[in-house]
């Protein structure tokens, strides 16, 4: 799956992007908030950057994953288009330590990259459980929580992944083509 994103074309990439975006800021199945959760795409990754000129553009408060070495979570740190960007330990851009930071709990909605996807909320990632691990409080059913939204072409739906105990669902899938709503 990762090989198959890779190889879509740049102009491939771009409209499948662009598509997502409007996608995602044009529905009205789930509230997008004001405190906003992205990623910086890696590895042929559906792009945020249209998407996240727009949020910002409308006032949203934007927010990036940020990897603790140590750890296996997450924490969220504002992106703030004039202060510099970091890459840590697996070159991902991430905004730098003095950027301010919020609870994932705090969070209103998450974008999140994905490997493959499943029409029931399964979602594979990279296979270090950052998302389910800082996520988790999500499967407790009295939580509130942020809604979780993946980004994908459509290329990564598969039919069925098995879900392991500790995976947490989509509330919905986010392709160039169309928006799987799962909750």
């Amino acid at each position: 799956m990762r090989e198959l994103r890779r190889s879509l074309l740049p102009e491939d990439q771009a409209r499948v992007a662009k598509s997502a975006a409007k996608t995602a800021l044009n529905q009205s199945a789930f509230p997008l908030g004001e405190s906003i959760a992205l990623y910086m795409a890696a590895d042929g990754e559906i792009d945020t950057g249209f998407l996240l000129q727009t949020l910002l553009d409308q006032g949203k408060n934007c927010y990036l994953p940020v990897l603790v070495e140590e750890t296996t979570t997450l924490i969220f740190r504002q992106f703030l288009p004039d202060k510099p960007m970091l890459r840590n330990f697996y070159g991902l851009l991430e905004p730098e330590a003095t950027a301010p930071a919020i609870a994932p709990e705090d969070l209103s909605c998450v974008f999140m990259p994905l490997v493959a996807f499943d029409d029931k909320g399964n979602r594979l990632g990279m296979g270090k459980g950052y998302y389910d691990r800082t996520f988790a409080f999500v499967n407790d059913k009295s939580a509130k929580g942020p809604e979780l939204i993946g980004l994908a072409h459509e290329c990564q739906r598969v039919e069925n992944l098995e879900a392991a105990d500790w995976d947490v669902p989509l509330g919905g899938i986010i392709t160039g083509q169309q928006f799987y709503q799962v909750r």
